[in-house]
């Protein structure tokens, strides 16, 4: 006997108060982009013949991890129908639950991104030396 087909919906969970207390997605996609402009900055400042291959599986690796976290967040515990999460302004203004307490919003996003952007500076800074060296 075949198993019955999901959908997306079947495999959604509600979560009360995830609006109030979670994690904002622009949050999760400012990370997200973050790497992905470092991924950008590798293709361009080293991005040759000698290196395409490794810079072609990094790429891939990168977009099946990514893939696997926001399809784990499209799936994760979700805003109730009908009920209106609270802007970023108001994550960023709000408290975050985590695990150990609560933690100011500002807080946790200073935590989500600050390891993503200074990856970021340091690839443009040893890309701008490597160009600028290169003979």
């Amino acid at each position: 006997m075949a198993a019955p087909e999901r959908t997306f919906e079947d495999l959604r969970r509600d979560a009360a108060d995830l609006g109030v207390s979670g994690i904002h997605p622009t949050a999760v996609k400012a990370l997200i982009g973050a790497y992905a402009a470092l991924l950008l900055v590798f293709w361009l400042f080293f991005g040759d013949a000698q290196t395409g291959l490794t810079l072609g599986i990094i790429t891939i690796l990168g977009v099946m991890f990514f893939g696997l976290l926001g399809g784990g967040i499209l799936l994760a515990d979700s805003v109730p129908r009908g009920v209106r999460g609270r802007s970023f302004s108001e994550f960023l203004d709000g408290q975050v639950s985590i695990y150990t307490g609560w933690i100011d919003g500002r807080e946790a996003f200073a935590q989500i991104i600050a390891l993503p952007l200074t990856l970021l500076a340091g690839g443009v800074v040893f890309g701008a030396i490597w160009r600028l060296t290169a003979r």
